[in-house]
């Protein structure tokens, strides 16, 4: 058992880690920024929020600093994509990079990015549904929630920037905080950090989002549709020509799991039916974690019905050695079925249809599925002035 209880300090960067060793009130980029929490963590990095000691007034930011392991990599592979105009194009749905810089620790050196703060994670709310007794999010907030999310896509894949997210995962979905006057300030002074714990000689600091505003999960679709809600997670991205990253997780689109592996932006659409899915039912479209070809299985089985291999994809090695469908498995048609009521889940299928196709060339463009004024997600990016 690990004797650090969120990210594994000791692991250095020859183990594939190399997480930096950071403390409260610690001083970071020569003294212009000083950590004040820390917000959060992931495979390969820790993200920590800082006051910018440089301006008169209190001035929020988050700072996610890299493994070692992982730094090099995301300056050369992640960073341009986020300095390019592509990508500054970029809307309030997302934060946005305010500079980067490098920090030594006892593992090496670290790449920090400067990004808008953000607040809760949105999973803690399907946990309240779930654990109230409910089995998804109410089908309204997952319209909103859908349409959020197909706005950065809409941006993101826009003709004049074509990046690929990667990441629409219910992991990458906050809150942002109320950053209101000195909304954060008194979050902060009323909410102060634990006490830092000393394991093997490293300062070990557990995870406070900023909980500074909250959301009903009753709420009226009047008062949803004002929520202020982020997409993180643009660990990611890629600029064209899209190249699936090994040994990472595209919610087992089929493209990603063929011998000869593809993804592009059609995959983020896969990602978002499959976020979708998750919500309204409380539990995630797939979950094995086996070979490509047991969870090309999995997809064939679990959208048996609505999409189907396509025979060019019969020469594949992994679509050959498919064995025949589980009759225990059940389908996407099913488990939506018992979950959402007789008028909810037909139009919600339907939506899924457009996303989950495993033709790729055959999902809707998230363009489409966001002006589509007949669609199903259509009545999440409604103005709230329209429910009065």
């Amino acid at each position: 058992m690990s004797l650090f209880p969120e990210e594994p300090l000791n692991l250095s960067a020859f183990d594939g880690f190399g997480y930096f060793p950071a403390d409260i009130n610690q001083a970071l980029d020569n003294g212009r920024y000083t950590i004040l929490r820390k917000l959060g963590w992931g495979p390969r990095s820790s993200t920590w929020l800082v006051q910018d000691t440089t301006e008169k007034r209190p001035d929020y930011w988050a700072v996610q600093i890299f493994t070692v392991a992982k730094s090099r990599e995301v300056e050369e592979r992640l960073l341009p994509t986020l300095q390019s105009t592509a990508f500054t194009r970029a809307r309030d749905e997302f934060p946005n990079l305010r500079t980067s810089f490098w920090e030594s620790s006892v593992h090496g050196e670290h790449l920090c990015l400067v990004i808008s703060e953000y607040g809760l994670p949105f999973s803690d709310l399907l946990l309240d549904a779930t654990n109230s007794g409910r089995v998804g999010l109410p089908v309204h907030v997952v319209k909103y929630t859908a349409f959020q999310a197909l706005e950065v896509l809409g941006d993101l894949h826009h003709k004049k920037s074509l990046i690929m997210h990667s990441g629409i995962k219910l992991d990458n979905l906050a809150f942002w905080p109320d950053t209101y006057k000195n909304a954060v300030r008194i979050h902060i002074k009323d909410n102060p950090p634990g006490t830092t714990q000393i394991v093997d000689g490293l300062p070990v600091v557990r995870s406070q989002p900023l909980a500074n505003y909250t959301v009903d999960l009753d709420d009226p679709m009047s008062e949803v549709v004002e929520w202020d809600l982020v997409v993180t997670g643009f660990g990611h991205i890629q600029l064209a020509p899209y190249t699936p990253e090994s040994g990472y997780d595209y919610c087992s689109a089929p493209e990603t799991l063929l011998e000869n592996p593809t993804c592009g932006l059609s995959t983020d659409v896969w990602m978002l039916g499959c976020l979708v899915f998750h919500l309204l039912t409380g539990q995630p479209l797939f979950t094995s974690t086996g070979t490509a070809v047991e969870r090309l299985a999995e997809v064939r089985d679990a959208l048996h019905g609505i999409s189907a291999i396509p025979d060019a994809w019969g020469g594949d090695r992994h679509v050959r050695a498919l064995t025949n469908a589980t009759p225990s498995r059940q389908s996407l048609e099913q488990r939506l079925k018992e979950a959402l009521s007789e008028d909810e889940a037909p139009p919600a299928l339907e939506f899924l249809r457009k996303c989950l196709a495993i033709e790729p060339t055959v999902r809707n463009s998230a363009y489409s599925l966001q002006l589509d004024k007949g669609t199903w997600v259509a009545e999440g990016g409604a103005c709230s002035c329209g429910f009065h």
